[in-house]
């Protein structure tokens, strides 16, 4: 016979999870916590919590993060695979981990990650990068108020660039930019929406437009840091990425002197080191375009420049990523004569470094291309 305390235990064993108590955590704005909740919504105005029987509402622009209590183990690994760059892994345990709760919020969280993992795992393949905008689409006809939706539409716009959906990509981002002034959602997101739509307008060949893109994107940067708040250190690498984009311009359109001198005065003055580096990554990337594999001499000339970028590169490594793809590109152009017969192994240990330290930038797609060959 069982005892009325094991009848007990059995009891509270069976209880379904939804019946355990909840603590999550809230992380805010200014870096403090409001723990011990339940997240019963997510939405462009805020997250909806309660604690006990109280109900409490916390504003959208305070919301950064959400701790979740208890998460499903795939969405945990899935988590943990975004960090270590392995995105098509992350994408496939966040679609496990949504059937795997009960919480539609928590289930909403994860199908919204999935997406941002698949865009990141499609690297620079058209039909995934389709695919990741599809879902991205659905997502938000299906949750057009969900607190994710403005970085949704900064990743379909940029999915549907690397689809070659150009004009649907430049109409994501314009909707971005304008909703974030409209509704409020702050000037990173413009800043962001700019930046990406000069991106789309510069893999368009469109270097006039891009170039005046870039310059919208940093005086809406310089804007930001007037106020500045916990985005700060990714406004300034936007501000520095718009800067170093007006050069990318020249060098899509292939007036490279030109791009060396604008790199060149870039670094000049009192620009800080994570300026500097982008700015030397440039040069050393038009060096290098100008150089072809007729010229050496110049493809040293680059190399010294790459170098000093990754050394000095101590922000987002946006520019570290660039120095070392074009410094293997540049190994692989001076070729066993100038570099002796180790040469091609050299040029892979660089873009190795690109594909596994800096996984989220756009040049570990380019170097895991270079490493498939």
């Amino acid at each position: 016979m069982r005892t009325p305390s094991a009848i007990l235990l059995a009891a509270l064993l069976a209880l379904p999870a939804a019946a355990q108590k909840v603590n999550d955590s809230l992380v805010k704005s200014d870096g403090s916590r409001l723990r011990g909740v339940e997240v019963t919504a997510l939405t462009l105005k805020g997250a909806t919590v309660t604690k006990g029987k109280e109900t409490q509402e916390l504003p959208y622009h305070m919301l950064t993060e959400v701790e979740w209590s208890s998460p499903p183990d795939a969405f945990v690994s899935a988590m943990s695979a975004m960090d270590r760059g392995d995105f098509a892994n992350a994408a496939q345990l966040f679609g496990e981990a949504m059937g795997k709760t009960e919480r539609a919020v928590l289930k909403a969280e994860a199908r919204f990650l999935q997406c941002k993992a698949a865009v990141a795992a499609a690297g620079g393949d058209a039909a995934s990068a389709g695919s990741a905008a599809d879902a991205l689409a659905a997502l938000l006809t299906e949750m057009p108020d969900h607190w994710r939706t403005p970085e949704a539409l900064l990743l379909l716009g940029r999915a549907r660039r690397v689809a070659g959906k150009g004009a649907e990509a430049e109409q994501s981002l314009k909707d971005l930019d304008d909703r974030s002034v409209r509704e409020g959602w702050g000037q990173v997101w413009s800043a962001r929406a700019k930046l990406e739509l000069a991106l789309t307008l510069l893999d368009q060949n469109r270097a006039d437009d891009a170039r005046s893109a870039f310059q919208a994107a940093g005086s809406t940067a310089d804007s930001a840091l007037a106020n500045p708040g916990p985005d700060e250190n990714e406004i300034k690498a936007i501000r520095t990425n718009a800067r170093v984009g007006e050069g990318e311009t020249y060098v899509t359109a292939k007036d490279f002197p030109r791009a060396i001198e604008f790199f060149r005065s870039l670094a000049s003055g009192n620009a800080g080191p994570d300026l500097v580096a982008a700015a030397k990554a440039g040069e050393g990337q038009a060096l290098f375009l100008q150089a072809g594999d007729a010229n050496p001499a110049q493809l040293r000339q680059a190399q010294m420049a790459l170098a000093q970028a990754s050394l000095l590169d101590a922000g987002s490594g946006e520019s570290a990523a660039k120095a070392n793809y074009y410094l293997g590109l540049c190994m692989l152009g001076l070729g066993m004569e100038k570099e002796g017969d180790t040469f091609k192994a050299r040029a892979r240990n660089y873009f190795q470094i690109v594909a596994k330290s800096y996984p989220s930038t756009r040049w570990a797609n380019l170097a895991r291309a270079e490493l498939a060959k």
